[in-house]
């Protein structure tokens, strides 16, 4: 197999799964690059590991977490076409290695990571019933995995995860049955993910600082967040989120310079912008800088819900200075990019219904005025008026 050491971590591919080092390697330096966003290295990467190893699912479907990893960046399918056909050609490969029974939890570990990886594009295209099925596959393949390689603690990820996002899912929706609180076996199954993972430690760091901002344990987030900013100084996912966290802190300086610092990062993610513009909106400062935020988003053509979400907060923002006609303008388009978002079709009308009574408190008000001028005095020796003579 072709060794590459792009990433300038040198790997050597030891693992306790039993899988053949070149190929375990080869999936360790495709995902360091990954969390390097070093995209085009990391196509290279899985298409030589395509070939190299023909029998293994690792190339269509590390190629697939590419372009998957492309599009969560900005909450976007531009790359739906080509990740579906990957998805497709892995989903051939696990068929064929199935029927064998060599490196079981390798194979195994892979299509927990394949079926997690479409559950997630499922849910984003509304699809949650499916998806929901699919991630609770992988979470038994997971739970394989750990049985027949406990010392693989990468697992750990998927299963801190269960735990902690259970629990906080349970607890916020009264139609779920309760699953009791998991967070802190969560968390520490996410950490020794992150200490101790051999693929993971990238994906195990952004779900802690997520998770830890969930809990409001903001500091901790922050350490988080900080710690892989030292590490991938060009995650721009890392960047967004510990914007997220400092704008949670109302520390809005610090959240502004972190997102203007991944617009720096990767000024084809869009998606800056809508943080960038949200910022501004609540700190209740820089009305014009925030609008002009999101129309940046709104320029690159996202999705119709988020040009939705966009006009919509244009919207308040000119509700917030007076400008009525403005606020009415954006809230329109709002809905017109999305016509089931009901807060947008709720707050037109109760803007229309402020910039009418504006309207006519401003006409009572001119009447007032007029009303309450001085009249012009009558000219003299017209009739009914008191005429003095003048002295000759």
């Amino acid at each position: 197999a072709r060794q590459t050491n792009l990433s300038g971590r040198s790997f050597t591919g030891e693992n306790p799964l039993g899988v053949q080092r070149a190929e375990f390697a080869a999936a360790q330096e495709g995902m360091e690059l990954i969390y390097q966003r070093r995209y085009p290295e990391a196509m290279n990467v899985f298409e030589l590991a395509g070939i190299d190893f023909p029998d293994s699912p690792l190339g269509p479907l590390g190629r697939s977490i590419v372009y998957q990893a492309r599009m969560f960046e900005n909450y976007d399918f531009a790359f739906d076409r080509v990740y579906l056909q990957e998805s497709a050609e892995a989903d051939q490969r696990f068929k064929r290695v199935a029927r064998s029974s060599s490196q079981k939890a390798w194979n195994t570990f892979l299509l927990a990571v394949h079926q997690g990886l479409q559950a997630m594009y499922q849910a984003r295209h509304d699809e949650y019933l499916a998806a929901f099925n699919l991630a609770w596959e992988a979470l038994e393949n997971v739970k394989t995995v750990q049985k027949l390689a406990p010392e693989f603690h990468d697992v750990q990820l998927a299963l801190g995860l269960y735990n902690y996002w259970r629990t906080a899912m349970t607890e916020n929706l009264d139609y779920l049955p309760k699953f009791g609180d998991h967070r802190e076996e969560g968390l520490k199954q996410i950490k020794l993910a992150r200490e101790k993972g051999l693929l993971s430690p990238a994906p195990a760091s952004l779900s802690l600082t997520i998770s830890l901002l969930e809990s409001k344990r903001f500091d901790e987030a922050v350490q988080e967040a900080l710690w892989a900013r030292q590490r991938y100084p060009m995650s721009v996912l890392n960047e967004m989120s510990l914007g997220r966290v400092y704008r949670d802190q109302k520390k809005y300086p610090e959240a502004l310079a972190t997102f203007q610092q991944a617009a720096a990062v990767a000024p084809d993610v869009a998606r800056v912008w809508w943080q960038i513009g949200e910022t501004y909106y609540k700190s209740r400062s820089g009305h014009e800088e925030g609008k002009a935020a999101f129309l940046k988003y709104i320029e690159s053509k996202p999705m119709p819900e988020y040009v939705a979400h966009a006009y919509y907060r244009i919207g308040l923002i000119e509700r917030r200075q007076r400008h009525y006609e403005g606020a009415v303008f954006a809230l329109e388009q709002a809905v017109k990019a999305d016509p089931k978002f009901k807060a947008a079709v709720t707050k037109l009308a109760e803007v229309k219904g402020e910039r009418d009574s504006r309207s006519e408190e401003a006409r009572v008000r001119r009447e007032s005025r007029k009303n309450a001028e001085p009249r012009e005095p009558r000219e003299r020796g017209s009739k009914g008026a008191h005429v003095v003579p003048v002295a000759p």
